[in-house]
Formats: structure tokens, sequence, C-alpha cells
């Protein structure tokens, strides 16, 4: 993977997560339209998965200005990244979350794949050079 399209992908990562706090802010209203369930509520865990989902936006985006140097960054947010596609497949399976939500995170299982090839391929490049 090119480092230009590295930059591109963890950019365009960080604006995902972005959307997607607003998205999700109860305030929106937007997954309540969408028809998300569980829709997020003005609870305390909800603010904190928010704010952490904001952080991880910020994480991406100090990625894209330096990929090579925050590969560990990238190692975290792929793990992440499964982890709440792992987490809502669950609850989808237990019938408390509906296919809409699982839409929602199949851009998380998207990007998780993109993270893996980026720790792949540019690991591989760097023992070529």
């Amino acid at each position: 993977m090119q480092l230009k399209h590295a930059r591109l992908l963890f950019y365009v990562a960080a604006v995902f997560n972005f959307a997607a706090v607003v998205l999700l802010h109860p305030a929106s209203g937007m997954a309540a339209i969408l028809g998300l369930s569980p829709a997020p509520g003005s609870g305390v865990f909800d603010q904190i998965a928010l704010l952490a989902i904001f952080a991880f936006g910020v994480g991406y985006w100090l990625v894209a200005r330096n990929p090579e140097r925050n590969r560990d960054l990238v190692k975290i947010a792929l793990a992440a990244k499964l982890g709440v596609v792992a987490i809502i497949v669950a609850h989808f399976l237990a019938d408390s979350a509906n296919a809409r939500l699982v839409l929602l995170v199949s851009g998380d299982l998207l990007f998780s794949l993109a993270f893996l090839y980026f720790l792949t391929a540019r690991a591989s490049q760097a023992v070529r050079a």
C-alpha cells in the first residue's frame, strides 16, 4: 500500500467515525430516523461510547498524518473495530439488535480489513526496502 493511499484510508476512517458520532448522537435524531435498534440514548455509557468513537476518529486522523510512526494505533483500531462488529453481531443473533445496526457496523468490518491490509502490506514493503 502506498503511503498516500494509507493517508487517505485513515482520513476517511476518521471522517467515518466523526459522522457516526453525529448519526448516533440522540440530539440528531438520525438513529431513530434510520430505524437503528437499539438506538443510543442519553445515558452515561452511551455518552462514553460516543466519546470513544470520536476519540478513535482523532486517532485515525493522527495515523493519517504519519502512518508509519503510528502503526501501533492501527493495531489497536483493528482490534476495536472487530470488537464492535462482534458485539453487534452477537446482539443481532440474540435478537437485541436489528439488521440496520448490523449494516451500519459493516463499515467497521470493511475498515478493519483495510487496516489489516495496511499493516501487512506496509510491513512487507519495509522488509523489501
